[in-house]
């Protein structure tokens, strides 16, 4: 695993926002869209290339690698680490987590460090809350303040990099804050969730950001389950 860094930085103190897709991809489009939507710029990746398989194309082979983007918005002293998928193996898991929370402290003091995700409800109705976890017992003010009531015991676990990066930077003395969305489907993105997880995140940090692209995502997913749908009920009644 190998850490480039392209603009050297060095500011006071600084947030993070670091998630990967989860459940319905939450993490991973809620961390994206913070890179794409504010204005940012490219500062340093992390590649992994420890995969326990190779692809495999027209009967040739080759090794695999994955890159995590990291991007930094100077006018919101906000640092975001992004990507396309999760580490398959705890070993890698590990290694990723580590190295991000290394290179961050060698920026500046690390305010705050955010994760999201998606939050496995039975039943969603209307916009999808945000439930939260917290390092620290007096961080519990900080989502009061935001309407953000605490996941419950129910969920006695909160695994892979958006669990395991909060828990990693609390070891280090990190103030960290996991926010996570309601989903009832697992298997397609969860937009909605990501979106009232992105304006919880901007109202606590007190940034300005228009969430309106995240509704369109999702009706373009409606347009296409139902496409879908209709192509499936074509075929079965074709013969």
């Amino acid at each position: 695993m190998k850490l480039n860094i392209f603009k050297d930085l060095k500011v006071e103190r600084i947030a993070v926002f670091a998630s990967l897709p989860d459940m319905g991809k939450v993490g991973g489009i809620v961390s994206s869209y913070l890179s794409q939507n504010l204005r940012t710029e490219y500062v340093a990746e992390i590649v992994s290339t420890e995969k326990p398989w190779v692809s495999n194309c027209n009967g040739v082979v080759k090794s695999v690698s994955e890159t995590y983007q990291i991007y930094y918005s100077k006018s919101n002293k906000l640092l975001i680490f992004t990507g396309v998928s999760q580490p398959q193996e705890p070993s890698e898991l590990y290694k990723l987590c580590s190295l991000l929370i290394d290179y961050v402290q060698t920026i500046g003091k690390v305010g705050r460090l955010y994760s999201a995700g998606g939050y496995l409800r039975e039943q969603v109705t209307g916009a999808p809350r945000v439930c939260g976890v917290v390092s620290r017992i007096e961080l519990k003010s900080i989502l009061a303040k935001s309407n953000i009531d605490l996941i419950g015991n129910e969920i006695n676990c909160i695994t892979w990099f958006n669990g395991l990066i909060l828990g990693l930077a609390g070891d280090r003395n990190i103030d960290s804050i996991g926010l996570f969305g309601e989903i009832s489907e697992t298997t397609i993105a969860q937009p909605l969730a990501a979106k009232s997880i992105v304006k919880a995140f901007t109202k606590i940090e007190n940034i300005e950001l228009d969430t309106k692209a995240l509704d369109r995502q999702y009706e373009a997913i409606l347009e296409d389950v139902q496409d879908q749908k209709e192509l499936s009920g074509f075929r079965s009644d074709v013969g």
